[in-house]
């Protein structure tokens, strides 16, 4: 199967490049990286990866719901994956029902999983 196509977007650097580096040992192509939300969005219309992978919380600029939901709206990411330490039932209700998949960072097997899982069937899971 060819390489699921990713973009990654958090705006802590080591956080980035740990996942950066991660998803490609995993045999992923991550075809592009951004620190904020804004730079995320535009890094998928210009890509158009099967998944993108971001962080919830990016202070100051949008956050990662606003983000899926921009990305997802107008098809410039064939899905989702919300990746964080923050847990509010509300926030993740919110991504959930744009249709995104959220999970809590520091499971690595979790989010490779979900990678392949929604990288790899049309329009995500």
């Amino acid at each position: 199967m060819p390489p699921v196509r990713v973009v990654v977007v958090d705006n802590d650097a080591g956080a980035l490049e740990l996942l950066e580096l991660d998803l490609r040992l995993e045999g992923h192509d991550v075809v592009a990286t951004a620190m904020d939300g804004p730079d995320g969005i535009e890094a998928c219309r210009r890509t158009r990866p099967d998944v993108l992978v971001v962080d919830y919380r990016m202070p100051p600029g949008v956050d990662g719901v606003e983000v899926a939901r921009a990305v997802l709206r107008d098809g410039s990411a064939g899905s989702v994956v919300v990746y964080s330490n923050y847990d509010d039932p509300k926030v993740v209700a919110r991504a959930e029902a744009l249709g995104a998949v959220w999970l809590s960072k520091g499971d690595l097997a979790k989010l490779r999983q979900a990678v392949i899982d929604h990288g790899r069937s049309p329009g995500g899971a």
